[in-house]
């Protein structure tokens, strides 16, 4: 019983310490960028690689069209994955009409996400690249124009930018709006130490000139996903420090929720899967604490039913984690503009640890999907 006891204590301990890490390097990040003149503005290249996205392409154009930003200073570059539905036609009807400067390439074989961004990165005409997915569905009118000046103002080589959820009313989109301001949390907390080890290509920019000092996705193109943290592995090699994330709202980009948990099941497999080819040790390591804090939930539970002499402990093990995850989640939730969400903790704490076994132990021995096409 008291190997268990150290066990625990040990969990909640690195746990806790991750907590307190991501807490302090949140406060640590800029909140503010200087204003900059238009004739200043450097060339911007949108990326956005699509396979399927006929329900959502016209408004991520949209979205893109509306931004407060030259025309003449920036362009689109969609590659259409060999999609089997009308994307192709809707995107190329709505870029003609939308006035963007645009590119658009029509694959008849399915390539991936890496090829398709390599591809549209030897022919982007931007000093400033930018990855995006065909369903963000909502940008900030100022979102380029805040792209651009954070760059000008403090020139890194990679800025790792926020994302959330668009809202809908079901407990699932609940579910992942929360889990999405932990992993906000972390994202940004570790990012603000200058050790990042987590970014979304949903929303990621960088500079051409480093993305080709690296010789681009190179190292990892036989790896079918994780083309956003696994170069930002290879921009670490140069410096970790110029690896930034703005608290700025105005960068802030929404996608859509997922509706089905099965739906959801693969696509957060979809993502540990890749942390087993992730060069960064602190990837698998946190992973496997907040797993392994997760199942002090579990712990407790087990321990009540048996009417364990460990129950005191226990209970202050799981208190302690749930303090934790409350001061974290109240930092990010506060940026999204979430604060609401935060009372989802507490059923959220009571099946996380679950899900969290489910999507760990599954990822270690499942190849998951996406668009019907299996990982490697």
């Amino acid at each position: 019983m008291l190997i268990e006891l150290y066990i625990f204590a040990c969990i909640i301990v690195l746990y806790g310490l991750l907590i307190t890490i991501a807490i302090i390097g949140f406060g640590k990040l800029k909140r503010t960028i200087k204003e900059t003149q238009h004739q200043e503005l450097e060339f911007i290249s949108i990326i956005i690689s699509a396979r399927n996205e006929a329900n959502h392409i016209k408004e991520c154009i949209f979205e893109i069209s509306k931004q407060n930003f030259p025309k003449n200073k920036y362009e689109l570059i969609l590659i259409d994955d060999a999609s089997e539905d009308d994307t192709y036609a809707l995107a190329h009807k709505s870029l003609v009409e939308s006035g963007i400067d645009f590119q658009i390439i029509q694959q008849t074989q399915h390539k991936g996400k890496k090829y398709n961004l390599s591809q549209a990165i030897e022919k982007a005409k931007g000093s400033i690249i930018i990855t995006s997915d065909a369903d963000v569905l909502y940008r900030h009118q100022n979102w380029l124009i805040s792209i651009s000046n954070y760059f000008k103002a403090h020139s890194p080589d990679m800025l790792v930018m926020p994302i959330d959820y668009l809202t809908q009313s079901s407990i699932l989109s609940s579910f992942q709006i929360v889990e999405n301001i932990a992993l906000t949390g972390f994202t940004a907390g570790f990012t603000g130490i200058h050790k990042p080890f987590i970014c979304n290509g949903a929303n990621l920019a960088f500079k051409q000139s480093t993305y080709h000092a690296v010789s681009g996705y190179q190292s990892h193109l036989s790896i079918s996903s994780g083309e956003d943290v696994f170069l930002m592995e290879d921009f670490k090699k140069l410096s970790s420090k110029s690896i930034h994330y703005a608290l700025i709202r105005e960068l802030i980009v929404k996608t859509t929720p997922v509706n089905s948990i099965k739906e959801l099941l693969n696509q957060r497999i979809r993502w540990a899967y890749k942390s087993k080819s992730n060069p960064n040790h602190l990837n698998l390591f946190a992973g496997f604490v907040i797993v392994a804090a997760n199942l002090l939930v579990l712990a407790l539970f087990v321990a009540i039913l048996k009417k364990s002499v460990i129950i005191p402990y226990l209970s202050i093990f799981v208190l302690a984690k749930f303090v934790f995850d409350f001061l974290l989640l109240f930092l990010a939730s506060d940026f999204l503009g979430r604060i609401k969400y935060i009372w989802w903790l507490v059923p959220f704490e009571c099946i996380y640890w679950l899900y969290a076994l489910i999507v760990g132990i599954t990822s270690l021995f499942i190849k998951p999907y996406w668009k019907g096409k299996k990982i490697n």
